[in-house]
C-alpha cells in the first residue's frame, strides 16, 4: 500500500510540475492570517507551512480541482485551497525603502514605504502601480514591488 502511495504521489508530482510551466504570472493573495500549506492538492497532504499574513501576494502556478499551487517571493511552494485564497491584487515592497508619489512620475514623494509592507494595488501604468498603502493612495515603481500581474 505504501509504494502505491509514493508511486501515485510521484505521478501527481510529474503532472504538477508540467502544469507549472503553462501559467502566465499570475497572482492572487492570502485571505486570512492562518492558512496551511500543503506538500499535494489535499487535506490528506502533509501541511509543509502555515502561513500567517493576510494579504500577502502569491504567484498562482498550478491549479488541481479546488486546489491552487502557489509559490512565494522567497520561492517557497505548496498546495491551498481555492477557498483560502483571493483575486485581490497585492504586492510586497522588496526594496528596503521604497517612495510613494503623488503621481506616476519623479515628483516629489508623499511617504517612504518600508520593505516586507502589503500594498493593494489599484491599476498599473508603464513602470507604475497606483497603490493603497494604510488608506494612503499613490505611485510606486513596480520595480519596488512582487505581485503585480502581468495584466
Amino acid at each position: 500500500m505504501y509504494k502505491y502511495m509514493i508511486k501515485i504521489y510521484f505521478l501527481l508530482l510529474t503532472f504538477f510540475i508540467i502544469l507549472d510551466q503553462s501559467f502566465a504570472k499570475q497572482f492572487v493573495s492570502l485571505k486570512s492570517s492562518k492558512i496551511n500549506m500543503r506538500v499535494g492538492p489535499g487535506d490528506e497532504f502533509p501541511i509543509s507551512w502555515v502561513l500567517v499574513r493576510a494579504g500577502l501576494p502569491m504567484m498562482l502556478i498550478a491549479e488541481f480541482q479546488q486546489w491552487r499551487k502557489v509559490r512565494y517571493l522567497d520561492n517557497t511552494e505548496g498546495w491551498v485551497h481555492q477557498n483560502l485564497i483571493s483575486g485581490r491584487n497585492t504586492a510586497i515592497v522588496t526594496k528596503d525603502t521604497a517612495l510613494l508619489f503623488k503621481r506616476n512620475s519623479t515628483s516629489s514623494p508623499v511617504a517612504k514605504v518600508e520593505k516586507d509592507v502589503i500594498v493593494r494595488i489599484i491599476k498599473t501604468e508603464d513602470n507604475w502601480a497606483k497603490v493603497n498603502v494604510n488608506k494612503c493612495k499613490g505611485w510606486m515603481k513596480i520595480e519596488d514591488l512582487w505581485g503585480v500581474n502581468d495584466e
